[in-house]
């Protein structure tokens, strides 16, 4: 297959996208040639000889189109004979037309809660929609594709350690994620407070900027948060940070925490799996994801919390920093485990592929 595959953002070194470049990597590997369409291209040294791009840009919304719509067409016309686009349903719904004029397979992967009417319109139109759980894609069609999500196992191979401070129950407790109400970052610093009260000595990082108007506001809010609670000394944002020194945040902490609502299996909970660093989500996706697996789902509960529940998010933090660090490396590596074994990134890339060129579930 010679595929194209649409995204926002093609550079290894993006705070938040820098993971596709892996999965272009990916999916070359399996694939005779890709071509990424992108509004924006960065940093693509990592990429293989048969990879190439064509940079899209933000600028003039008809513009945009306009670009588009010709390298979709060129493409086809150049023998790319199968489309893929990411997480944009727009995306999807402008090339359907093209895609099936070139008699080409056409997928979407889609890993959020929210569903509209572009995302409807969208799965009506492609063959398949590739999702990473049955929460990631919340709407019932014969369409979807539960995979798993694609990780690089490799990439968050940070070494064990055990915690930082436990004489005084304390530990480094790392948040990855964008500045925004959604993420809550008001309950990850209401259990830090907490934490703190209880005599622990813990610290977060945040690791993560704004992005959408307004953002910057809400980070002033939230830091004004933090001078309230006292916590000035035990907070540190590092603002957006490249995908390629993730890992050393990781390798840094000893404990991930996430108040994110986001809903969807999300990847940074898999990165923490990863990078065998203990973790606590409100995610409603995490506790399935554990208990489906018999190793894991013992420790399902001490894992996950209410969504905006800050006493209880310190609870389970509290747990994982008193745990015998024996018993904590044993967890980790299982977790490392469930990730290489089901949510390998070369794994998922090969499995995309190899349905698109079947031309599984299309309509």
């Amino acid at each position: 297959m010679n595929l194209i595959f649409v995204t926002q953002v093609l550079d290894r070194e993006d705070a938040v996208l820098g993971f596709v470049s892996r999965w272009v990597r990916g999916l070359a590997g399996a694939a005779a040639r890709v071509r990424v369409l992108a509004l924006e291209v960065g940093d693509t040294s990592d990429l293989p000889d048969n990879v190439d791009w064509v940079e899209l840009g933000r600028s003039g919304v008809v513009g945009r189109y306009l670009r588009y719509r010709g390298a979709v067409r060129r493409s086809f016309a150049e023998g790319f004979d199968g489309l893929l686009t990411h997480m944009v349903p727009r995306y999807s719904t402008l090339a359907a037309g093209w895609a099936r004029g070139a008699g080409a397979p056409h997928y979407l992967w889609y890993t959020h809660k929210g569903v509209d009417g572009r995302l409807l319109r969208a799965i009506e139109r492609v063959d398949g929609v590739f999702t990473a759980s049955e929460e990631s894609l919340r709407v019932d069609t014969p369409k979807r594709i539960v995979t798993g999500h694609g990780i690089d196992a490799g990439h968050f191979d940070v070494e064990r350690r055990a915690f930082t401070d436990r004489a005084n129950g304390g530990g480094r407790l790392l948040s990855v994620g964008r500045l925004t109400p959604a993420k809550d970052p008001e309950c990850v610093l209401d259990a830090v407070a907490r934490l703190r009260a209880e005599g622990r000595a813990v610290e977060l990082t945040w690791a993560g900027g704004g992005l959408a108007a307004g953002d910057d506001a809400y980070a002033l809010r939230v830091r004004a948060l933090v001078e309230s609670l006292g916590l000035a000394d035990a907070v540190r944002f590092d603002g957006a940070v490249p995908y390629t020194r993730i890992p050393d945040l990781y390798g840094a902490s000893d404990l991930f925490v996430s108040a994110s609502r986001t809903g969807s299996v999300d990847k940074v909970l898999l990165e923490a799996m990863a990078a065998r660093r203990p973790l606590v989500s409100c995610n409603d996706s995490l506790a399935p994801l554990l208990e489906a697996d018999a190793e894991l789902a013992p420790w399902a509960p001490g894992c996950s919390f209410p969504e905006g529940d800050g006493a209880a998010l310190a609870q389970r933090v509290a747990g994982w920093l008193d745990l015998d660090v024996a018993e904590r490396a044993r967890r980790t590596e299982a977790l490392r485990a469930h990730v290489q074994r089901d949510h390998d990134v070369d794994r998922l890339m090969g499995r995309l592929v190899e349905t698109m060129s079947s031309g599984a579930v299309r309509g």
